[in-house]
């Protein structure tokens, strides 16, 4: 890619700033311009392939990144539909890369073939564990009518780390949602406790456990916990970013995790057979 010489002096050359208005990755410059360009070429790919967004570009991921690492294990990682529209050029082809209705079947196997569901710092994630292919509480009743492949969430349990404290509120009051709905009554007035959309579905699933915390917090506890009781001796492992750990951390990943090779996803992309 051609790179603005100009453009790149006169950005090193800015006095530095205490105030960051807008510092979203896909408006860096070289770095943004370049990963917008490589989301169309990805796109291609895909398309071509009848593959997800993601799993091409895992081709070329850093192993040490959810993409990278899946791409080597042969794991599916898939973004969510509420998600498509963030990022620009990226958000767009990863909803470009195959229908929704695939997108949602595709999402609808992982979650059937899964023992629980953890979901964190993510926001409208009913339309995940609520649909449209899920049978427990209703909403892939016709889909199953019509012959489709549905998941069904009984006996599975749902796992949110939030910040809301109401999060734990609404599924203390698990029985009374139920009842409200039975009776066809708002939710809201019932518990008597806001209700955001994916709180909802979250607090009329009998296992569902709320976990009220800081993400960053709470995601290298949880993640040490299970590799402890998986007998896995973790190689890296995160940290708070307000701690002086999660510093050297954010060091360590400057410094050793790279960014998308092309030329690693293109070799891929030849030797890929359908």
């Amino acid at each position: 890619m051609p790179l603005d010489e100009d453009v790149w002096k006169r950005g090193a050359a800015l006095p530095k700033q205490n105030e960051i208005i807008k510092a979203a990755g896909n408006m860096a410059y070289p770095m943004g311009l370049r990963t917008e360009r490589l989301a169309h070429e990805i796109l291609g790919l895909a398309r071509m392939y009848g593959l997800p967004f993601e799993t091409v570009a895992g081709w070329g991921c850093d192993e040490h990144t959810m993409l990278g690492a899946a791409a080597k294990k042969g794991v599916p990682v898939l973004v969510t539909i509420p998600q498509l529209i963030g990022g620009g050029a990226v958000g767009m082809s990863i909803g470009d890369s195959i229908s929704v209705s695939q997108r949602s079947m595709r999402l609808s196997r992982m979650l059937a073939d899964c023992d629980a569901i953890i979901e964190s710092a993510v926001a409208l994630t009913q339309e995940i564990h609520d649909g449209p292919f899920e049978c427990y509480t209703g909403h892939g009743i016709w889909a199953w009518w019509s012959g489709q492949n549905t998941y069904n969430l009984r006996k599975k349990s749902l796992i949110r780390f939030d910040l809301d404290e109401n999060l734990r509120k609404a599924v203390e009051l698990n029985q009374t949602v139920q009842e409200a709905i039975d009776k066809g009554l708002p939710k809201t007035k019932a518990a008597k406790i806001p209700f955001r959309m994916e709180m909802s579905a979250f607090a009329r699933h009998e296992n569902s456990i709320p976990v009220i915390g800081d993400i960053g917090k709470v995601w290298p506890l949880v993640a040490a916990g299970v590799a402890k009781n998986l007998g896995i001796e973790l190689k890296f492992l995160s940290a708070s970013q307000d701690t002086p750990e999660g510093a050297a951390m954010r060091e360590w990943i400057v410094d050793n995790v790279k960014p998308l090779d092309r030329a690693k996803m293109l070799a891929r992309a030849r030797d890929y057979t359908l």
